[in-house]
């Protein structure tokens, strides 16, 4: 699918969801099984290509700002940071005051910025301070080989303009399984490549929610492309997304209907 404008991509996407969507029950969601008998309405193995060069305007995403912008930052900010900052005012967030688990130390199954930058993460418990670097920090190993980061991906590009190899995984060997029934990433992972001096990507995402994620996925998906590009001193191809399992909870309805009709209104007006 691809459309003159990401504003009405974006919500055409959106409206054929709700409009011819298959109903399932949910099964286990984001780990928690209290959603088992939940029924939403499902569209699988999604394709959508988003150009992503002059005149994007990154505003008509509708992402949830200042959230969307500021948890961008804190992915590519360099400290694999468990639980971080921008979790505290996600707008979909349900803690109640007083009563945030992660104020006491605990941490999430992962972070996407634990994910960007593994190369120096550990399990370690902070708020703002950064972890001091040097023997404290783990540097995780596969069977032979120290791991990869962002940063080593951009440094691949730049060398290797011409690698089919720049992919930057999300989704990781532990989460294989999910043996250890913990909520795994919905993101599996960018693969990067460039062509005619403009970088192009393609993201895979396993499952995403029409509400809470699909837009913010986009926004934050797009800054990336270009994070990296500027790094590379390129321009931006297209981004392509491939969503495996794009859903809305058929309870979660009137809240979507109702901010989509918003973006609706705009668009007409526009």
């Amino acid at each position: 699918m691809k459309t003159r404008t990401v504003q009405i991509q974006l919500y055409n996407t959106i409206d054929f969801l709700v409009k011819y969507g298959n109903e399932v029950k949910s099964g286990t969601w984001q780990a928690n099984k209290d959603f088992s008998n939940e029924i939403m309405l499902v569209q699988r193995n999604l394709q959508m290509v988003v150009p992503c060069g002059d005149g994007l305007d990154l505003n008509k995403i509708w992402a949830d700002q200042p959230w969307a912008e500021d948890h961008f930052n804190e992915r590519v900010g360099g400290i694999p940071t468990n639980p971080g900052e921008t979790y505290k005012y996600w707008p979909y967030a349900n803690f109640k005051e007083g009563d945030d688990p992660y104020q006491d130390g605990k941490v999430f199954s992962h972070t996407y910025q634990e994910r960007f930058w593994p190369r120096i993460s550990k399990i370690f418990q902070y708020q703002l301070e950064p972890p001091k670097f040097g023997s404290e920090l783990v540097k995780p190993k596969g069977i032979r080989y120290k791991y990869g980061d962002l940063q080593d991906v951009i440094n691949q590009l730049k060398e290797n303009p011409l690698t089919r190899q720049a992919y930057l995984p999300i989704f990781f060997p532990e989460d294989t399984g999910a043996v250890h029934k913990q909520r795994v990433p919905c993101t599996l992972g960018y693969y990067f490549w460039i062509e005619n001096n403009k970088l192009y990507m393609n993201y895979i995402i396993r499952s995403c929610d029409a509400l809470r994620h699909f837009r913010n996925d986009v926004y934050l998906t797009i800054r990336l492309l270009q994070y990296v590009a500027e790094k590379l001193n390129i321009g931006l191809g297209d981004t392509t997304f491939y969503i495996f399992n794009f859903h809305v909870f058929k309870n979660d309805l009137y809240a979507l209907n109702k901010r989509e009709k918003k973006i609706c209104q705009e668009l007409t007006i526009g």
